[in-house]
């Protein structure tokens, strides 16, 4: 486990520097050994459309989104392509769904064929305050295993920067979702580094949307709330400079947006028809308490197996099933060994077993040896012929 640990970084004249870490703000240092020369940490942060990804392997557990590789690890030659494929491979990404920029503060993504020079420092993601970035259209699918599993996140010495903004719809102002002082429920802020790149007004929107859970698009943002006319989506935001749109607690963007209805699943409601509401309400209550059922049903019992043979096991411990040939059982397919005990003679012996339901409700362990998976085209079958 690494603690009080001191990592080596680079400057911009390409020499290292060393950066002090630790875990409870008391000091204490520990290094670590330099890397070789020619390797060295290449830092990233993830972002999906709508804001930041949490990294499986984060460097700092006070910034999640932040995280490196070594420069040796990727693949020759270091095309963007190949810097793609190794970070979604240890992140649990598709990497034909991720872009990549050069770093936060670029407005266009890098070509799949463009080379980075990852041994020479200062260089591409040689520092952790300008990373390169991994954008990815979904979020995280695939699940992999931490790397980093037995080691603990380092505290991150940083000035947090917001975005601050206050949100209003048709009406008036109204309660953000991220509000941080209660005697101001209508302002709000997000972190400036959870915005993605490239760093324009859409970004910026796409995130406050998700947080803010707007459902109805129709958003705009004003530079204050004097504005009179809202920004484009396509003006840059300069986030990582000392002074950009919304950087003042006191002077706030403003983000609006209309609320037509509400939207119950496919349907549109009209938030000043109560009775339709309740009807909606009452439906949407209804179909979850089936959709709650069936689930637990298919979680329950996902497997439908057939006995092979007779077996009276159950006659001598009631614990077991007794099985005839083609009796059918329902079984969650998890295997397990359980003692049978004969209560007429008193031996035992241990079985491979499911803990199976029969076609009467009855739930017992039913031995491995006497089942086979039965095909769900002749589980139909039985229950059609059950039902007619």
């Amino acid at each position: 486990m690494r603690t009080n640990e001191e990592r080596p970084l680079y400057s911009e004249d390409g020499r290292s520097s060393r950066s002090v870490f630790y875990e409870d703000g008391r000091g204490g240092i520990e290094p670590t050994p330099q890397l070789r020369a020619g390797v060295r940490y290449v830092n990233y942060r993830l972002y999906t459309k709508g804001g930041p990804l949490e990294s499986i392997n984060p460097i700092y557990s006070n910034d999640r989104f932040i995280s490196h590789i070594l420069s040796t690890s990727v693949r020759p030659p270091h095309t963007v392509a190949s810097i793609k494929r190794y970070l979604c491979k240890v992140e649990g990404l598709a990497s034909e769904n991720c872009t990549l920029y050069r770093s936060l503060s670029e407005n266009a993504a890098l070509e799949d064929s463009t080379r980075l020079s990852l041994r020479v420092t200062p260089g591409p993601g040689s520092s952790v305050d300008d990373p390169i970035a991994l954008v990815s259209t979904d979020e995280r699918q695939l699940q992999v295993e931490s790397s980093a599993a037995s080691q603990e996140p380092l505290q991150r010495d940083f000035e947090q920067r917001y975005v601050y903004y206050r949100i209003y719809d048709e009406q008036g102002e109204t309660v953000s979702k991220t509000f941080f002082d209660q005697n101001a429920p209508s302002l709000g802020r997000v972190s400036a580094l959870s915005i993605p790149p490239p760093h324009t007004l859409a970004s910026l929107k796409n995130h406050l949307i998700k947080c803010e859970n707007i459902l109805d698009r129709d958003v705009q943002i004003f530079e204050d709330a004097d504005g009179e006319s809202p920004m484009n989506d396509t003006d840059a935001i300069a986030l990582l400079s000392d002074s950009f749109l919304g950087c003042m607690e006191d002077q706030p963007i403003a983000v609006t947006h209309k609320v037509q209805g509400t939207r119950v699943g496919p349907i549109q409601v009209n938030n000043e028809n109560p009775a339709q509401l309740r009807s909606v309400l009452a439906q949407t209550r209804e179909e979850l308490r089936k959709a709650k059922e069936e689930i637990e049903r298919l979680t329950t019992f996902t497997r439908n197996l057939k006995s092979t043979r007779n077996w009276n096991l159950g006659d001598f411990d009631n614990r077991w099933h007794s099985m005839k040939t083609g009796d059918i059982f329902h079984t969650n397919g998890v295997l397990r060994k359980e003692e049978w005990k004969n209560n007429q003679t008193g031996s035992t012996s241990v079985w491979g077993c499911f803990l199976a339901t029969n076609s009467a409700g009855r739930v017992a362990f039913a031995i491995e040896d006497n089942l086979r998976l039965l095909p769900l085209l002749d589980l139909c079958l039985i229950q059609i012929s059950s039902i007619s």
